[in-house]
């Protein structure tokens, strides 16, 4: 199994990040990894995403959305068992005025061993620009 786990921390209120985070509409606006997020936020529908280093659409299964605490989905490639994807975005309240960002990616199935390390690094270095580019974003806009 691959994986990529980064974190940040913001100097704003946990419900301030957590309406950044889920602002879709802006998301064309600023966020290197996610250009485009579309559907009901229900846990168990399938939204659509544009990952921009991918240069796709995909259509992920929304896991969890709990307010405030996790936003996570799972996209397949072909049948589960072959490739899967779970994109997460967790908060922590560090203080009244500070909060960590957990933002990583789990791959499951038979092709995630094949996946090359090359791949796994960029994508690393893309969330933590979106980290920092939603950090800024936050913090500049008090």
């Amino acid at each position: 199994m691959k994986q990529y786990h980064t974190s940040i921390k913001i100097n704003s209120t946990l419900n301030e990040v957590w309406e950044a985070l889920t602002n879709f509409n802006d998301y064309p606006n600023w966020n290197p990894i996610v250009g485009k997020l579309e559907g009901e936020m229900k846990e168990g529908n399938t939204i659509s995403t544009y990952i921009v280093p991918l240069k796709g659409t995909f259509a992920p299964v929304l896991l969890r959305y709990n307010k405030n605490q996790e936003l996570l989905w799972q996209g397949t490639l072909g049948a589960k068992f072959l490739l899967a994807a779970k994109h997460y975005y967790r908060l922590n309240a560090i203080s009244a005025t500070q909060t960590e960002l957990l933002h990583g990616e789990y791959f499951t199935g038979l092709f995630s061993y094949f996946l090359p390390g090359n791949f796994v690094s960029k994508m690393r270095t893309a969330f933590e620009q979106h980290n920092m580019l939603l950090k800024k974003r936050i913090e500049n806009s008090k």
